[in-house]
Parts: C-alpha cells; sequence; structure tokens
C-alpha cells in the first residue's frame, strides 16, 4: 500500500494522540479567557493542549468568498479537547480518519504545562499547496516543552473555496490569506490568556505554509501582528508562491457551478458562487488539480489591489517600496532540504513507461533527461531556447554515469524551484540591513527512509527529501508506531531536540544560538558571506555559499542567456520563472507531498 509523507504526518499523528496512554494519563483543564470558558487537557506529552478554538465564524452564505468576520466570545464551556476538524479539501482515505467541516476557522494552542510569565509564542501555518492540509496534523507539545513556548497551529481556507479569483472587485481571492492574518490578530488579541506574550510572536510554515509566512512578511498592513518569521522549503518569490494567469482562466470556472461570468454585472456572478455547495466546490477543486494544464499551481494567491497590489517581483525589485521596508524590519530564518528535487522521483514514476526506464531501479537516462525533462522546461518556459536546453544539459548532464545524472536532476529541480528563490530572498533581505538579522540553513539528514513511496531509498539516491525536516521538528516520536523496523537512536533524538531549541531559540531571541555569549555555532547570514548551517545528526557544519555556482546559474546565467537572445521569456525577479512541464507533478506537489 502507498503512503505519501501526507498521509503518513496524518496517520502517525492520529495513532498517537488517540493511543490508550493518552486516555489513561488525560486530565482535563479549565480555563478562564476574555472570550469565555474552555477545556482542554493535560496528558503524557507533558504539555497543556487546547483544540477546536474559534477565530473566524463559519464562511457561509454571506461570508463565502469574502474576508473572514471574528468569532468573537462564547457563552457556555467549550470543548477543548476533541480533534479540530479539517476546512474542506479533496477527500482522500486518509483524510477520512478526521472531520472536515465548513466551520472551520479554528486554531490549536499547545503550552509548556507550568506557565510562568508570558512566553514566545509560535505560530505554525501548514502547507499543501493551497489545496490541502490541516492544524490537527501537527502536534506542537515538543517545541512548547523544549523551547518554553506557546505553539499556535491554524487551519485556513483552502483550494477554491480560500483563492479563486475573479480579478474584479467582488471576487477578489486571496480569502485564505486574509484568514491567516485574523488568526494572528486573534493571538494579538487573546493570547496572553494562553500564557503566550503577543509583543514575541513568530510565525512558521513549510512548502506552502512557508511561502505564506513569506507572503505575510510583505505585507505592509501586518506591522505588529509578529517580529519574527521562519520560511521552510518555500518563499515569497518561488513560482509556486503566486498565481500569475489571467483572471480568465478562473472566471471560466463559474460555468460549471451554473454562474458563468457577467461582464456587465459582476456581481450577479459573485452572488451565484456564493449559492454554490461546498461539496461542489471541493469537487471542482479536484477537477481543477486533476486536469491542471499550467506548470503553476491550479489557486493561490493574486494581485487584489489590497493585501498585494502589485506582484511579488515588481515589489523585490522596488528598493523603496513599503513591501520592503517592513520585510527588512522582520528577522527571518530561510532553509532547504539538500534534495527537495526528490519530488521528481514520483513525476518520474508516472513516464517511465512511456520512455522505457525504472527511475527507481535505474534511475533516469541522459537522453530522457536532457531531451525530456529539461526540452519540457524549457519549451515551455524559455520558448524552447536551444542555448537555454544546451547550458542546463551540460550543467547537469551526465552523458556516462546513468545514477550520476539522476542525482543531478534531483539536485537541478532542488536548485530551480527551491534553493535559488531562498537565497534571492535571503539576499533582499540581508543587503545592508541594519535593522533586522538573517539566518540560512540546509538540511541533509536522510537516515530515515520513508519519505519515498518504496520502503527504501533508490539505490542512486543521496539527501534528504522535500519535508523531511518536519520529521525532526515535529514527529520523531511518532515514528517507532508507525514503522517499527525503522531504527531511532540516540543521534536522531539528540538532532531533534538542538533543531527545536534553535527554531524556539529564534522565536525568543532572533537568534537561533544559545543566548548569554556562548560559542555561536550558526552566523548571520549576509549578502558577501552567504553564510549558512547545515544541519544533520553526524555534524552540524558552516558553510559559505550554498551551492553558490548553482545558484549563480540560475540567478545570472540564464537570465543573461535570454537577455542576449532578446528573449521575452518569463522572468521571476531576476530568476528566471522555472515551471514543470507536466501537470502530473503539480498533482502530486499538492496531493501526495504535503
Amino acid at each position: 500500500m502507498e503512503m505519501n509523507l501526507k498521509h503518513i504526518l496524518v496517520f502517525a499523528t492520529l495513532i498517537f494522540l488517540s493511543s490508550s496512554q493518552m486516555d489513561q494519563d488525560k486530565k482535563e483543564i479549565t480555563l478562564r479567557t476574555r472570550l469565555g470558558t474552555i477545556i482542554g487537557f493535560t496528558d503524557f506529552r507533558n504539555a497543556r493542549i487546547f483544540y477546536n478554538i474559534p477565530y473566524g465564524k463559519a464562511p457561509i452564505g454571506t461570508r463565502k468568498f469574502a474576508k473572514p468576520e471574528p468569532f468573537g466570545g462564547w457563552n457556555e464551556t467549550r470543548n477543548g479537547y476533541d480533534f479540530s476538524p479539517l476546512c474542506p479539501q479533496v477527500y482522500t482515505r486518509f483524510l477520512g480518519m478526521f472531520r472536515m467541516d465548513v466551520d472551520c476557522l479554528i486554531l490549536n494552542i499547545y503550552t509548556p504545562v507550568n506557565v510562568t510569565g508570558k512566553l514566545p509564542v509560535m505560530v505554525w501555518i501548514h502547507g499543501g499547496g493551497y489545496t490541502a492540509g490541516g492544524a490537527i496534523s501537527y502536534d506542537g507539545s515538543a517545541l512548547a516543552n523544549v523551547g518554553n513556548v506557546v505553539v499556535v497551529t491554524i487551519n485556513y481556507r483552502l483550494g477554491l473555496e480560500g483563492f479563486l479569483s475573479f480579478g474584479d472587485r467582488f471576487l477578489k481571492g486571496n480569502y485564505g490569506i486574509w484568514d491567516q492574518i485574523l488568526a494572528l490578530e486573534w493571538v494579538k488579541n487573546n493570547i496572553e490568556d494562553y500564557g503566550g506574550n503577543p509583543e514575541e510572536v513568530t510565525i512558521f510554515g513549510e512548502s506552502a505554509g512557508g511561502m505564506s509566512v513569506s507572503l505575510l512578511s510583505l505585507i505592509p498592513r501586518n506591522k505588529g501582528l509578529f517580529k519574527r518569521a521562519i520560511m521552510q522549503s518555500g518563499v515569497a518569490n518561488s513560482v509556486f508562491a503566486f498565481q500569475h494567469d489571467p483572471a480568465d482562466s478562473k472566471r471560466a470556472i463559474a460555468g460549471q457551478f451554473g454562474c458563468p461570468y457577467n461582464q456587465v454585472n459582476p456581481r450577479a456572478s459573485f452572488e451565484c458562487m456564493q449559492q454554490v455547495t461546498m461539496s461542489t466546490l471541493v469537487n471542482a477543486t479536484g477537477n481543477v488539480i486533476s486536469n491542471a494544464d499550467s506548470t503553476l499551481l491550479p489557486v493561490g494567491p493574486v494581485v487584489d489591489e489590497e493585501l498585494f497590489k502589485r506582484t511579488i517581483p515588481e515589489m523585490l525589485a522596488d528598493k523603496g517600496s513599503e513591501e520592503l521596508d517592513f520585510f527588512r524590519t522582520i528577522d527571518i530564518m530561510v532553509g532547504t532540504a539538500d534534495s527537495e528535487g526528490s519530488l521528481l522521483l514520483r513525476m518520474g514514476k508516472a513516464v517511465q513507461s512511456t520512455y522505457g526506464f525504472n527511475i527507481i531501479t535505474d534511475g533516469i537516462p541522459y537522453h530522457v533527461f536532457c531531451n525530456v525533462f529539461i526540452q519540457g522546461i524549457v519549451t515551455e518556459t524559455y520558448k524552447g531556447n536551444d542555448k537555454v536546453s544546451e547550458a542546463m544539459c551540460r550543467r547537469y548532464g551526465r552523458a556516462d554515469d546513468q545514477s550520476e545524472t539522476s542525482r543531478q536532476a534531483v539536485n537541478m529541480y532542488t536548485d530551480m524551484f527551491f534553493l535559488s528563490p531562498a537565497v534571492e530572498i535571503l539576499l533582499v533581505h540581508a543587503s545592508d540591513n541594519k535593522i533586522a538579522k538573517s539566518y540560512q540553513f540546509v538540511f541533509s539528514e536522510w537516515s530515515l527512509p520513508f519519505i519515498f513511496d518504496a520502503e527504501e531509498f533508490p539505490p542512486w539516491y543521496q539527501g534528504a527529501g522535500h519535508a523531511t525536516d518536519l520529521i525532526y521538528l515535529f514527529f520523531l516520536e511518532f515514528m517507532p508506531i508507525l514503522k517499527p523496523n525503522i531504527t531511532i537512536d540516540a543521534s536522531d533524538h539528540k538532532l531533534a531536540k538542538r533543531m527545536r531549541v534553535q527554531w524556539t531559540n529564534f522565536a525568543k531571541y532572533g537568534n537561533p544560538n544559545a543566548p548569554g555569549g556562548a560559542k555561536e555555532e550558526w552566523p548571520q547570514y549576509d549578502a558577501n558571506g552567504r553564510q549558512f548551517l547545515q544541519l544533520n545528526k553526524l555534524n552540524m557544519t558552516v558553510g559559505m555559499d550554498y551551492r553558490g555556482n548553482e545558484v549563480k546559474f540560475f540567478l545570472k546565467t540564464i537570465p543573461s542567456i535570454l537577455e542576449t537572445a532578446n528573449s521575452d521569456a518569463y522572468k521571476f525577479s531576476g530568476i528566471l520563472a522555472i515551471v514543470i512541464p507536466i501537470a502530473y507533478f503539480i498533482h502530486c506537489l499538492i496531493n501526495d507531498l504535503f
């Protein structure tokens, strides 16, 4: 039976949290807050836990396709010990273990058992390609305990419900981002009741969650809601972070619901869409994903003239913009896994029979890599520029070594989609910044082979795949329950504790290193040295200019080739907008690997 990473994490969490041990050790806690009384609990995780706290009213009726409205208080004692629901999303057999509900604008809170004073707060924004995931999948108790912080995990609207835009003043889109902002406003106004400090808030997230964190950091109206941000495997200038297609493609979707777009009376189309049932919207989201012929994510944030008045490239290019002025006041930590391109394995499995290779046992043949994978990228993105194809094949292809070609293919996707955007955002933030600090990490631990469908790594494969860092932040303790044959030793637990300390140190001090003058093991990033910390369980090492030649290739060399050719290929803020030519990859990215 196939079990991808997202399903593993959800499944493991459910098994772990519903164990008999939890029932035996569970003790109820009654907390009186300014909004009302709530009953939470403690259990063997040694944390206070409060589920199902509403921050927004159910987005139904006139609140559908609209900014969320604050929930306010409650009169009766609230149940905070049952699992919170997921926001409606495309159904899978594993999601069936959790309840989905349109009334899903909720958050969960984890604190140490003994809260003294006001603790720093960390707000987690989940990934899932803007179409999947949920707050309940991430247990914040370990971070709360190790770092003596308050951890908040939030839901937000997904898919068409959260991100459909007609590009007009009625159906603007970005409702999922507005949800995230309202959740942060709730934290600002109420977290003190749970032992948190509203003036010391850090937002963090992975993949689409990291992109959301990065986007929130470019919205000046968010000033005062948070002061630090951690972006893992996703930033605002990633090609996946933002929608660039014209509104016409989304307006066409309305016809599927019997609400054809009315240019003369767009309000009528909007009001018609508000009557569409949630199940219909969820099914339509699934169809949009399955039928995607674009290389971008099928839904996501857009320019709406309110949250985002212009595109991310335009913001980053304007060094005096109010967006950058705000962004550069926030301490940031940005990182990637060293083999984010592990996503390529599922893409390869989808096409291997067509081209006569087995990506798991043999890897990708050189001619397939250059003539199919690279050529597909260049055809769609650079209008078939042969010079770009040749440059990419020369840099990453290995004609005499199929295994090495396969490893380089993973590297190429990592460099294009994840590393180069991360470096660019770090450079924008760190250059001549006397106000806020920047840090870069590269996660390279890959001793736990469960990220792929195969029970074992392909023999040619090396590196930590997409989202593997989350194991050590959230899920290490769950792994023996799900996969008893995996060996987790003291070095794994040491790495998990070290990372949790670093993440929570950053939330507390704006610096992942230990306070008090101890030797600094993680240097601050600057535009000249480009220092980073490599995270693994054998040896954490400091380096400079990680994969600098490869980053330069995407930030400088290919744009130069295109400029010389007088190409009008789309550029994404100094980096090219690299895209994947196979819609199946997007389907996997959204549904299978978050």
